[in-house]
């Protein structure tokens, strides 16, 4: 018996899940369910999320990376809302005591659309987070991701490299995995033998050998690893390095003749550094291993029917010019644009993101300031004078060009340190 559980008797179990699979076949609970999944595709929500508040269940969508408050149902059909996703995600319905996941498919009109679920249990009940993984919405083509030309030159530069690391970081769902689709896609030939291991596999691709990490029988993503490696791999796909294990091996395989792309948890690509520095990694072993590091966020995007264009104040423009921002155009209308709120965008005064991002080639001088432990701010300013733009400057670019809202860059990038 697990640790922290309490054994049900057999009669009880029985009993329990067959009165959650009656829940769950109810017509109206899986009417409500479809109404909204469909609701949410509709609006082109990233995440759903259920929850039990108070004595309502709250249904809120994540929409251009903000959440917003979908609508309320009665408590009394929580149960019901829980069994029936339950049940199409093939999950214990019986167990409300641990989180669970799994994941299930649904056909909409035209297309069909994968989701990630993931339960757990509160103090109000369990909740539950679906993640929308439509593949129509993804862009797997390194030229498309809305990337500066600059960026996408150094990133095919890299993936053309017959060994070596490309990492790719940022916040939770900025599009880091996307990115290293796109980049695996864009070299992706007979000729190759591509393998990824993920966890979870997001998208299936085809062509492509991808592999999915279970704690549970003991496939972690340092096994995967080892027998990836024997399997003659050309090009490998780490989903995420995590701890100090996997990234020895990355790091590792990247040096004997693979190239590895991954993905780090880290605000910025000169901060990707120094998290290995922390997992153990030796810096020269960075220093030989790493080809690129790329950051990026997503940023939304103003609403072409609503937004409005303003006089700015001359001591914003100032501040623009200390990134190196190109005002020459800009400083003759002197004007950018700001939400306004329409139907069209739900009164929110953006529609869809775009993203920013910045690419840290490792050039001979940052990998000698890589092996001589340099901080990452000395990283960071020798990657500017090698003409690196960084998400702030990069988000200005878009905010001059009307694509975004100077409020919009002020809330999702960080000032750069002079």
């Amino acid at each position: 018996m697990d640790k922290g559980r309490f054994p049900k008797s057999n009669l009880e179990n029985t009993k329990v899940q067959a009165a959650a699979a009656e829940a769950a076949k109810g017509g109206a609970v899986v009417k409500i369910v479809n109404y909204v999944l469909t609701k949410a595709i509709e609006s082109r929500a990233s995440d759903i999320f259920i929850e039990p508040v108070d004595d309502a269940i709250q249904v809120r969508f994540r929409v251009d990376g903000v959440l917003q408050r979908f609508e309320n149902f009665s408590l009394s059909i929580h149960s019901g809302i829980m069994g029936r996703l339950k049940v199409i995600s093939d999950l214990d319905i019986s167990e409300h005591r641990f989180p669970q996941d799994g994941r299930f498919k649904m056909k909409f009109p035209g297309k069909e659309v994968d989701f990630r679920i993931s339960t757990m249990p509160s103090s109000l009940g369990e909740r539950v987070v679906l993640r929308i993984l439509d593949k129509e919405r993804v862009i797997l083509d390194v030229d498309k991701l809305g990337f500066d030309e600059r960026a996408v030159n150094l990133l095919k530069a890299a993936m053309h490299k017959p060994y070596g690391m490309v990492l790719t970081c940022g916040p939770t769902g900025c599009g880091k995995t996307t990115t290293l689709y796109a980049a695996m896609k864009h070299i992706d030939s007979m000729e190759k033998n591509i393998t990824t291991v993920e966890d979870p596999i997001e998208y299936q691709l085809h062509g492509i050998n991808q592999l999915a990490v279970d704690a549970n029988i003991g496939l972690t993503f340092e096994t995967a690893l080892r027998s990836i490696l024997r399997q003659d791999p050309d090009i490998i796909l780490v989903g995420e390095i995590r701890d100090s294990q996997p990234a020895q091996m990355a790091v590792r395989s990247a040096l004997t003749g693979h190239l590895v792309l991954s993905s780090l948890h880290t605000a910025t690509s000169s901060g990707a550094i120094v998290r290995l520095m922390n997992m153990g990694v030796e810096p020269f072993l960075i220093a030989s291993s790493c080809l690129v590091v790329s950051a990026q966020i997503l940023v939304r995007i103003l609403c072409p029917q609503c937004k409005q264009r303003y006089a700015v104040p001359d001591a914003i423009i100032q501040e623009m010019e200390k990134y190196g921002v190109q005002l020459a155009e800009f400083k003759v209308e002197r004007y950018i644009y700001k939400t306004k709120g329409c139907s069209y965008c739900s009164q929110t005064g953006y529609h869809g993101r775009t993203a920013i991002v910045e690419v840290l080639p490792i050039s001979p001088e940052i990998k000698k300031l890589i092996e001589g432990n340099c901080q990452e701010i000395q990283i960071r300013k020798q990657a500017q004078r090698e003409g690196m733009v960084t998400l702030r400057q990069g988000g200005l670019d878009l905010v001059l060009n009307g694509v975004t809202s100077l409020e919009e860059i002020l809330r999702c990038t960080v000032a750069d340190k002079k």
